[in-house]
């Protein structure tokens, strides 16, 4: 028995009948600890951590030898090339310092949000007359009062920060496809901005002068020589009640084959195959249109003749009035 169980002791205590024995106490610290083993990636049954590939560490060193090559790439780069890098950097920089939104600061006080109040129901009211006008008189209420100009167009940035898209943006973002050396007439232009955003050279027209490179006129009657532009742009700019003298005008001073944009709100359009139509017999073609989006409407037309504008006679075309809502 001694053989058998060499680390116990009998206990032959008359209270019980039976042979027990009682496991002998081993100190803890005497005990030998398992060498660990060592683990690779081909045991069965173990995960094992793989290591992260030396592109995806990312430190100070390999960021300064990242930026060292560009540059290096950039001196060894042909002049083409390295007048591309420039210019797109170029771009990044002006659309850093040009927002897409403008910034409009909120009234914290009762005496400014009367204010507020009180710009909102003139830019309201001013809107509501330039829908229901046509250019030459738009244009003259504008003349007769000069502030009103700027109080539409401090309502119009209000209503730009609330929109999720602003469409200008997508247009100058067309841009970049098109030659550089394209002239542009931007009819409606505000403050000019595609003018700014843009490397074409722009022609900024509205019935007012925001600044100095926006020349004042009537959109049915612009200064431009016919047959001079290669692109015309209406941006939210197709107001009043004689839509077709300003498509005819874009007619006159576009070349055959020039482009014509067009971006509109969605609530003014009550039948679009009607206003294609209309477009048309100002003598363009549709090239194609977005009207997946739930606020605007986006067309993009070529002329393919030249129409005179005593040709056209009947009813004018126009578009609903876009009314916006009080603030």
């Amino acid at each position: 028995m001694d053989k058998l169980f060499p680390e116990h002791d009998w206990d032959d205590s008359p209270e019980t009948s039976s042979f027990n024995f009682t496991k002998e106490k081993v100190n803890k610290k005497s005990r030998k600890t398992k060498p660990k083993r060592d683990f690779d990636s081909s045991t069965p049954g173990r995960f094992v951590r793989a290591p992260l590939p030396e592109e995806e560490f990312t430190t100070a060193k390999s960021l300064k030898r990242k930026s060292s090559e560009c540059v290096e790439n950039l001196n060894g780069a042909p002049k083409n090339q390295k007048r591309k890098i420039q210019s797109a950097s170029a771009l990044k920089r002006n659309a850093a310092s040009n927002p897409q939104v403008p910034n409009v600061t909120k009234p914290t006080n009762f005496r400014d949000k009367l204010v507020d109040s009180l710009k909102g129901s003139r830019f309201r009211f001013i809107n509501e007359q330039l829908y229901r006008t046509t250019g030459t008189e738009a244009k003259r209420l504008f003349q007769e009062d000069p502030s009103a100009f700027q109080a539409y167009h401090e309502g119009y940035r209000h209503q730009i920060v609330q929109w999720s898209v602003n469409p200008l943006d997508r247009i100058i973002k067309s841009f970049s496809k098109l030659p550089s050396d394209y002239v542009v007439a931007d009819f409606g232009c505000g403050e000019g901005r595609l003018a700014e955003a843009i490397e074409q050279k722009v022609y900024s027209l509205d019935l007012v002068a925001a600044n100095s490179s926006v020349i004042a006129c009537d959109m049915a009657n612009t200064p431009l020589e016919t047959n001079s532009i290669n692109v015309a742009v209406f941006c939210l700019s197709l107001m009043g009640t004689n839509l077709r003298d300003f498509l005819l005008e874009a007619n006159r001073v576009l070349k055959v084959g020039g482009l014509l944009k067009i971006a509109e709100v969605v609530s003014r359009f009550d039948n679009v195959k009607e206003f294609i139509d209309c477009v048309h017999k100002c003598g363009f073609l549709l090239d194609n249109k977005d009207l997946n989006h739930k606020l605007f409407y986006f067309f993009n037309f070529k002329k393919v003749r030249s129409v005179d504008k005593t040709s056209l006679k009947g009813k004018h075309y126009s578009l609903k009035p876009c009314l916006y809502k009080k603030r």
